[in-house]
């Protein structure tokens, strides 16, 4: 009697079969997986997020349209603005800008020609116009600014001031009041243009000092502080409040502090921010036009204080290097104010009384920002 094999082949087979239909849903479910995760960081800065733009950018036409939309990157002023005279490059710029500006104007009159009457009482009656105007006048108090000195150049704006460094042509420090109600509202920052600042004595760096250079022009004082008020938020594109910026970093880390601070400012209904680069002699350049210094570090610093409230003021420092921080954490970054003092030889909130601030800028605790207050 012979042995029958076929019994035991059909179960090989059949157990071949459910092990490979079982490595097959493993496959799928790390594929699935996968997917999710690529999509998840593909427009995040880091490794993800740059094989992400090089995969894309083979399959992309090099046609207008497939430039890809950078926050950060100004429209460059025309081939017109290439003077090598301070006033006649101002000019060509001022005119490139006011020229957008006098169309944007033609057609917000026309749109709002198009909306009937009805439109324009129910907007007034029951208030659906989503764009919050500020209560607050924007004073800063003389507690908030750093020591001035004889000969600092100062620039103010409406919710902003600063001290110009023309040596380095970008700010020293930017002081600017955020309050709570700022950050809520409609006002883009889609339509805006850097500018050149005209307050500057001998003139700002210009948005072309910036081209083809590999660094963002980032803000000191955040676009995203003003979303109440275009007009507000519009101030935040002179380029006196813009230094260069790594992208990473720009976009990363420093985004997401300003962020913090945004919610911090929320939370407390009034924080006083100072921020800026570390400068000193011999730092690289980049520039068509101007000289500008790419800082090696920026700091910023958050101070809460307000007196007749009774609640306890408090101060937190941050001191990043302008380099590509994926992956830390910025409490990482936390220092005092006095380190901050001792690596930019600047005074910060000289006005504080003696005792407040001698304690604040000893010490900086993160957790009495992130615990619940």
């Amino acid at each position: 009697m012979g042995f029958n094999v076929n019994p035991i082949r059909r179960i090989v087979l059949q157990t071949f079969k459910l092990s490979y239909m079982k490595s097959n849903r493993i496959i799928l479910i790390l594929i699935f997986f996968g997917v999710g995760y690529l999509l998840y960081y593909k427009d995040k800065a880091g490794p993800i997020g740059s094989f992400w733009k090089t995969v894309t950018g083979v399959f992309e036409s090099k046609g207008p349209k497939s430039e890809e939309k950078n926050p950060y990157k100004a429209p460059e002023p025309d081939t017109e603005a290439t003077a090598t005279k301070a006033d006649e490059k101002y000019d060509d710029v001022a005119t490139a800008t006011n020229k957008k500006s006098e169309e944007k104007e033609d057609s917000k009159q026309e749109k709002e020609d198009d909306s009937s009457i009805f439109d324009k009482i129910k907007d007034k009656v029951f208030n659906t116009d989503t764009q919050e105007e500020s209560s607050d006048n924007g004073e800063i108090p003389d507690f908030a600014f750093p020591a001035i000195r004889k000969g600092d150049e100062i620039i103010k704006h409406k919710n902003y001031t600063l001290r110009y460094e023309e040596d380095y042509e970008v700010p020293a420090w930017v002081v600017h009041k955020l309050r709570g109600e700022y950050t809520r509202g409609t006002a883009s920052r889609g339509d805006n243009q850097f500018m050149p600042d005209r307050k500057v004595k001998d003139n700002s760096a210009l948005s072309g000092d910036y081209s083809s250079t590999g660094y963002d022009r980032g803000h000191m004082v955040p676009a995203g502080d003003f979303k109440c008020c275009q007009e507000l938020m519009t101030e935040t594109f002179y380029m006196s409040n813009i230094a260069p910026q790594v992208p990473d970093f720009n976009r990363g880390i420093w985004e997401n502090i300003e962020s913090r601070i945004r919610g911090w400012s929320v939370r407390d209904e009034e924080l006083f921010i100072v921020t800026g680069p570390v400068l000193r002699k011999g730092l690289p350049t980049i520039g068509r036009y101007n000289n500008v210094a790419v800082p090696e570090f920026f700091y910023k610093l958050v101070l809460f204080y307000q007196p007749k409230s009774g609640k306890k003021p408090r101060m937190i420092a941050f001191l990043l290097p302008n380099e590509s921080l994926v992956g830390k954490r910025m409490n990482s970054f936390v220092v005092s104010v006095d380190e901050v003092e001792k690596a930019t030889g600047l005074d910060f909130f000289a006005k504080l009384p003696a005792d407040i601030q001698t304690k604040l800028e000893a010490n900086s605790s993160w957790s009495d920002w992130t615990k619940i207050q």
